[in-house]
């Protein structure tokens, strides 16, 4: 009887142990949420990074949507939001180059004169974000999908960015993209004349 008894205790511990340590576990991701959120706010509207690439990061890791999020003129380089939610968010004049963005959903997302050079868009959703002044040198548009994005005729460079496949382009925007330096399949297959070559090496990037 003693020895069943043990065990019985040994068993409720045991699973009073599992149950706290579960407890723990949610309350520290909670806590580093909460921690998160708190750099993010408190750095809105000021430059440098402040700690939100890692804020960011931190989030993005534990699949805590980003849509709405404010980063405006936030410096961001080399920030890595791979398949981020990032819907009707603002980056107006942040400054993200060589971010990772591939697969990030930033339908309705606000880049007004937003740095995004060399970044990494491949796979992205796009729709109806605004590029209004958006510098997107050597960036990738590999695959993304640019449904009614807005401005694109004022993106103020992208040259040298990559735009082999993308989709649901509006109408005039790829050519107004190899017409500014942008490269394709297209564009690589064209005669090289020195002429030409000379601009695409000196354009702005």
């Amino acid at each position: 009887m003693a020895r069943s008894f043990s065990a019985y205790q040994f068993w409720k511990n045991r699973r009073e142990r599992n149950t706290a340590d579960a407890i723990a576990a949610q309350r520290a991701i909670i806590d580093s949420h909460y921690q998160a959120w708190r750099v993010i706010n408190r750095t809105h509207g000021k430059g440098g990074s402040g700690g939100r690439i890692e804020a960011l990061a931190d989030l993005l890791r534990n699949g805590v949507s980003l849509a709405g999020i404010n980063l405006d003129d936030a410096w961001l380089e080399n920030v890595a939001l791979p398949n981020a939610k990032l819907t009707r968010s603002s980056l107006q004049r942040a400054k993200p180059a060589n971010a990772d963005l591939a697969g990030a959903d930033l339908e309705g997302a606000d880049l007004r004169g937003v740095e995004l050079v060399a970044a990494n868009f491949s796979g992205a959703y796009l729709k109806r974000a605004n590029l209004t002044d958006a510098r997107l040198s050597a960036a990738t548009f590999d695959g993304a999908d640019s449904t009614d994005v807005i401005g694109w005729r004022q993106i103020r460079s992208i040259s040298h960015a990559s735009i082999e496949g993308i989709r649901h382009a509006p109408a005039g925007l790829v050519a107004f993209a190899r017409e500014n330096g942008a490269v394709d399949s297209v564009t690589m297959a064209e005669p090289a004349h020195e002429l030409d070559s000379f601009l695409r090496t000196f354009r702005a990037i």
